[in-house]
């Protein structure tokens, strides 16, 4: 395996981070631990696309409601269906908590059938994002085209996934003990031909969790 790269904050030869993680490919999977930085990542990977791009259209759904301030300020637009992308093209389309939408559900398969086409035909990008390790099941990872993974250890993933396939398979330098355990500030592609450490800057506005009391001092 190639070594490792770590892009800085405004991305490899001054292209935007998101440019580099989609590479080719139009379908990518975002899976990680709670509260391991996955929404706060996201938001900086927006951002530092709209310092290079202001024009193009950018959807999301199930971003936490904290975030609306910081979407409307970068121009992220929220949908709460899938039909609401009925005319939608030529944009970049965040789903957070994809589950709800039922494109991980067996008896669903013709939506996201519907939904692969729609990606394809309608020039889409699109980034599946889930709280949960486990909806990432057989189903939507088998559409996913490149991993974006955040901590994850292997008794977490659903047996047979293809998910689990790639922590089980992964030996670079964020394995330990048989799982995968990346820092707050990064995130790590894994593709065919190299794994990539991108650094995201902490989006202050986009923590949700920082105004929450501790319970136990």
């Amino acid at each position: 395996m190639k070594q490792d790269k770590v892009m800085d904050t405004k991305g490899k030869k001054g292209m935007p981070k998101l440019k580099k993680i989609f590479g080719d490919k139009r379908i990518l999977g975002l899976a990680g631990n709670k509260s391991s930085g996955k929404t706060n990542n996201l938001m900086h990977l927006i951002k530092d696309f709209r310092d290079f791009n202001k024009e193009v259209k950018i959807f999301s759904y199930g971003l936490p409601k904290e975030l609306k301030p910081m979407m409307k300020e970068l121009n992220v637009k929220e949908i709460s269906s899938t039909k609401q992308l009925v005319n939608k093209k030529d944009c970049i389309l965040i789903l957070d908590e994809f589950q709800k939408l039922k494109l991980n559900d067996r008896r669903h398969k013709d939506t996201l059938m519907e939904f692969i086409d729609f990606v394809y035909h309608r020039n889409v990008y699109v980034i599946f994002s889930s709280p949960n390790i486990r909806e990432f099941n057989s189903v939507i990872g088998g559409i996913i085209e490149r991993w974006i993974l955040k901590s994850v250890r292997k008794d977490q993933c659903i047996n047979g996934s293809q998910l689990k396939k790639v922590v089980e398979d992964y030996k670079g330098k964020c394995s330990l003990l048989g799982s995968i355990d990346v820092p707050v500030d990064k995130l790590l592609i894994i593709n065919d031909d190299e794994e990539i450490l991108v650094h995201c800057a902490y989006e202050k506005d986009a923590d949700n969790k920082k105004d929450q009391k501790a319970i136990f001092g």
